[in-house]
C-alpha cells in the first residue's frame, strides 16, 4: 500500500488522449492565461508624444517641455536665487495667459513625529474666475526641488503639464473658478501648501477640487495614487482611465508624502494625487533632468490633466456628493474603471472560497480528492507563497549587497530594473515549481490544486472583509476563479472548458497589469511583493486546472522531476548577473552621497561617504580644518513674566537651513518669528525633540521662542549644499554623480 495523504488513490491513472482530462484541457487553459497576461502587460502603455505642430486644443509634450525648459536648468531649493527666478518666470507666463497672478510670502509650519518644521516660503497663485462658478478647480504642484537636482520630473513635470494645459484651454473662462497653485517648500516638509491652506486657501469658493501633480520617477504611466471626495464620478473622463483603491490604501502605510495630504486633511479639499513613478533611480539626483524625462509619460500626464480640467471645469461641482466613510472601491478593467460598494467587495471575497468549498465537496463525493490531501495542499501553498516572496527578496538583497555601485542613493534602484524584476519572478517560480513537485510526491493533482486555491482564496477573502480597498484588484479574479470552477465542475466537458477558460481571463489580466505596475514601482520598492503577488494570484486560479470529469489523479512518484526547478533558479541568477552588467554599461554615472561634519568653533572637519566608488572611499574618513562661518546663535530669556527662552539664529548664506536638537528634554510652546509652530497650538503641547528652519533669507534673524529644560544642551546645525566650503574636498570625475552633498556646520549651546 502506498503511503500517501490521498489514501483513495495510489497512482496517476490519467491515460493519454482522454478528452476531458487535464492533459488535453491544461495546455489550452495555460495558453488562455498567457494571452491574458500579455494583454494586461500591453494595456499599460503611455501616449505617443505630440509635436509642437499639434492643433492648439491638443496637449503637446514638445510644447510642454519647451515651456518648462527655463525652469529646470538648475536646482531650485527653497530660498535660493534659482527658486526666485523660477517663481518670476512662472508668474510672467501665467499673467500672459490672462490669469490674475499674486505672490504670497510667509512661514509654513508643520509638525510630525517629534520634529517641528518651519520654512520661509513664497507661493505663486494664478486665478481665472469662472463664468458661472459652482466651486473651484485647483491645478497644483510645487516650484522647489531638492539641492543638486534640476527637478525636471519632481516636480518640473507638473509645471510643464500645467503650463501646457493652460495654453491648450485658451483664454476663455471655464464654468468654475480655475486656480493655478504653485507652492514652495514641498521638499523640506509640505511647508508652502500648509501656508496656503492656513491663509488664502480658506477664501476659495467651495467645493474645492485639486489635481496635485507629483513625481518620484522619470517615466511610466501617470499613477492616480490617492483620491478624496466623489472623484469616482470624474475619473472616467481620463484618457485610458486607470485607478486602484489598493494604491490609495497602500499610501496610508508607506512613508511617502505629498502636498495632497495637506489639501485633503487640512483644507478639506476633494481631488486627485497623481505621480510618475517609473525609473525612480533618478529621483532626487542630478539625473532628474530634462534629458532623462520620458516624453511619452509627459504626454500621457498632460492628456490626463487636460481632460480632467475640461470635465471638472464644466461640471456642477456643487451637485457632487462626498461619499464620506462609504467610499466606493475602484479597480481598472479593460473597458474602464469599475466602481463597487465595499459590501460587494466583501461579498465577492467570501463567495470565492465558498464556491470552491462546494466544488471540493462535489469532487470528494466523486472520489476525486480527500479532505486530508486538500488540507495538506493548502499548507504547502501557504509555505510556497511566503517562500516565493522571500526568494525574490533574498535574491535582490544579495545582488544589491554584492554590487552597491549599481544602486541610486535616494531609492536604491538600479538604472536598468527589468532583468532584476524578471529574476525575482523566476525566483518565485523556482519555489512554486519545487512546492508543486514535492506536493505531487505526496498527494494527488486534484487535491493539490484544490488546496492551493482554497488557501489563496481564503487569504483574499480575509483582506476583502477587513479592508475592501486593499482587495480592489484581486477580488474579481478570485471570485471568477471560485465561481468558474464550481460551474465548470457541474457542466459537461466542452462547456466546462469554455467556462474555466473565461474564468482565467481576469487572473491573467491582473497578473499582467500588476507585474507592470509593480515593475514601475521598481525592484527595490516592490521587492518580494512582485513574486508573492503573482504567486497568490496564480494560486487563487489553480483549481480551474482541475479536470471536472474523469478519474482521480494519484501521486507522481518521479523524484527526478525535482530537478526541474533548477532551470528557473539558474535563469534567475543569470538575469541578476546580466542586470548588473547592463546597469554598469548603461552609461549613467555612479551615484555617491558625501557629508562633511564641521565644528563651528574649531573648524575640525571629517568627511563621510557611502563609499561605493574609489573616489568616495578615498574621501571617506579624511579630516581637515575648515575656515567657514558657522551659524550665529544667541540665547536669552524671552522676557519678564515668561519662562520661555528666546533663540536667535542668523546665517550669511541665502536659503539657510538650520536644525536644532536637544540632548534631553523637549521643546514646547514653540513660536517662529512670533508665529506658533501650529495654528491650534498643539505642537507646543505635544513637545518636540527637533526643530528645523529652512529657506532663511541671507542675514535674516530667525527668532524662536520655546519652553525648554533649564540648562539643557542644544546642538545647532546649519546645512550647506556646497561641499567645496569644507577643507579636504576633491571634486569627483564625470563618472560620479553627487546626490545632495552637504556640509553640516554645528555648534553646541547651553539653554
Amino acid at each position: 500500500m502506498s503511503s500517501t495523504l490521498d489514501d483513495d488513490v495510489t497512482r496517476d491513472p490519467s491515460p493519454p488522449g482522454r478528452g476531458s482530462g487535464p492533459r488535453s484541457a491544461g495546455p489550452i487553459l495555460l495558453l488562455v492565461l498567457l494571452l491574458a497576461v500579455v494583454g494586461g502587460l500591453l494595456s499599460r502603455g503611455t501616449s505617443a508624444p505630440q509635436p509642437a505642430t499639434a492643433p492648439d486644443e491638443v496637449f503637446s509634450a514638445e510644447r510642454a517641455a519647451a515651456a518648462a525648459a527655463p525652469l529646470v536648468q538648475e536646482p531650485r531649493p527653497v530660498g535660493t536665487e534659482a527658486n526666485a527666478a523660477a517663481h518670476d518666470h512662472l508668474a510672467e507666463q501665467l499673467a500672459g495667459a490672462g490669469f490674475e497672478v499674486t505672490s504670497s510670502e510667509g512661514i509654513g509650519r508643520r509638525t510630525a513625529e517629534g520634529t517641528g518644521s518651519a520654512g520661509y516660503v513664497r507661493n505663486l497663485v494664478a486665478t481665472r474666475p469662472g463664468s458661472d462658478p459652482t466651486g473651484t478647480l485647483v491645478l497644483a504642484t510645487h516650484i522647489d526641488s531638492v539641492p543638486h537636482a534640476p527637478g525636471a520630473a519632481d516636480a518640473g513635470v507638473g509645471l510643464a503639464v500645467i503650463l501646457e494645459t493652460v495654453r491648450a484651454l485658451g483664454p476663455e473662462a471655464l464654468r468654475n473658478d480655475l486656480v493655478i497653485l504653485l507652492v514652495d517648500g514641498e521638499e523640506p516638509g509640505l511647508l508652502g501648501a500648509q501656508a496656503y491652506v492656513d491663509g488664502a486657501g480658506e477664501e476659495l469658493r467651495a467645493p474645492v477640487v485639486v489635481l496635485n501633480h507629483e513625481a518620484r520617477g522619470i517615466s511610466g504611466r501617470p499613477l492616480v495614487a490617492r483620491t478624496a471626495g466623489p472623484m469616482h464620478e470624474t475619473l472616467p473622463a481620463m484618457p485610458r482611465p486607470e485607478y486602484e483603491s489598493f494604491t490609495d490604501a497602500l499610501f496610508g502605510v508607506i512613508p511617502n508624502d505629498t502636498d495632497f495630504t495637506v489639501y485633503r486633511d487640512e483644507g478639506g479639499w476633494w481631488g486627485l494625487d497623481v505621480a510618475l513613478i517609473g525609473e525612480a533611480w533618478a529621483y532626487h539626483s542630478p539625473q532628474d533632468d530634462a534629458e532623462h524625462l520620458d516624453p511619452g509619460s509627459l504626454q500621457h500626464y498632460g492628456e490626463l490633466t487636460l481632460s480632467l480640467t475640461r470635465e471638472l471645469g464644466a461640471q456642477d461641482l456643487a451637485a457632487l456628493e462626498d461619499p464620506g466613510e462609504d467610499r466606493p472601491v475602484q479597480t481598472t478593467m479593460p473597458w474602464g474603471i469599475l466602481v463597487m460598494p465595499p459590501w460587494l467587495v466583501q461579498g465577492l471575497g467570501l463567495a470565492a472560497p465558498l464556491a470552491l468549498a462546494a466544488t471540493a465537496a462535489v469532487l470528494r463525493r466523486r472520489g476525486r480528492l480527500t479532505l486530508l490531501g486538500t488540507s495538506f495542499g493548502a499548507l504547502l501553498a501557504l509555505l510556497a507563497i511566503a517562500l516565493a516572496g522571500a526568494a525574490g527578496y533574498g535574491l535582490w538583497s544579495a545582488t544589491a549587497a554584492a554590487s552597491p555601485d549599481i544602486l541610486s542613493q535616494a531609492m536604491k534602484e538600479p538604472v536598468v530594473a527589468l532583468p532584476f524584476l524578471g529574476a525575482e519572478l523566476l525566483a518565485g517560480a523556482t519555489v512554486m515549481a519545487a512546492a508543486w513537485l514535492l506536493g505531487r510526491l505526496l498527494i494527488g493533482r486534484d487535491a493539490l490544486l484544490a488546496g492551493t486555491g482554497m488557501l489563496a482564496l481564503l487569504l483574499i477573502a480575509a483582506v476583502a472583509v477587513l479592508s475592501p480597498a486593499f482587495a480592489s484588484s484581486m477580488v474579481l479574479p478570485a471570485a471568477a476563479a471560485g465561481i468558474g470552477i464550481l460551474l465548470g465542475t457541474l457542466l459537461p466537458p466542452v462547456p466546462s472548458l469554455v467556462v474555466r477558460a473565461a474564468a482565467l481571463l481576469p487572473t491573467g489580466w491582473l497578473v499582467g497589469t500588476q507585474v507592470h505596475a509593480l515593475g514601475e514601482f521598481g525592484i527595490a520598492s516592490s521587492v518580494g511583493a512582485l513574486a508573492a503577488t503573482t504567486a497568490l494570484a496564480l494560486a487563487a486560479a489553480a483549481p480551474l486546472l482541475i479536470a471536472p470529469q474523469g478519474e482521480a489523479s494519484g501521486t507522481a512518484r518521479r523524484p527526478h522531476r525535482l530537478l526541474i526547478p533548477v532551470l528557473p533558479a539558474v535563469l534567475a541568477i543569470g538575469l541578476a548577473i546580466g542586470g548588473i552588467a547592463l546597469t554598469r554599461a548603461a552609461g549613467e554615472p555612479v551615484q555617491e552621497r558625501v557629508v562633511a561634519a564641521v565644528d563651528a568653533e574649531t573648524g575640525h572637519t571629517r568627511w563621510e561617504s557611502d563609499g561605493v566608488t574609489e573616489w568616495g572611499r578615498s574621501l571617506d574618513g579624511t579630516e581637515g580644518t575648515s575656515v567657514v562661518e558657522g551659524p550665529q546663535v544667541e540665547v536669552e530669556p524671552a522676557g519678564e513674566g515668561t519662562t520661555s527662552t528666546r533663540i536667535r539664529l542668523t546665517s550669511a548664506r541665502p536659503g539657510a537651513e538650520f536644525r536644532m536638537e536637544l540632548a534631553e528634554g523637549e521643546f514646547s510652546g514653540v513660536t517662529v518669528d512670533g508665529e506658533p509652530l501650529s495654528d491650534d497650538g498643539s505642537a507646543g503641547a505635544q513637545g518636540l525633540r527637533t526643530l528645523r528652519i529652512v529657506g532663511v533669507p541671507a542675514g535674516h534673524e530667525v527668532v524662536i521662542e520655546a519652553e525648554v529644560p533649564d540648562g539643557a544642551s542644544m546642538e545647532v546645525v546649519e546645512t550647506v549644499y556646497s561641499p567645496a566650503l569644507a577643507d579636504g574636498w576633491v571634486a569627483p570625475g564625470s563618472g560620479v554623480s553627487l546626490v545632495q552633498p552637504r556640509v553640516e556646520i554645528s555648534r553646541t549651546v547651553t539653554l
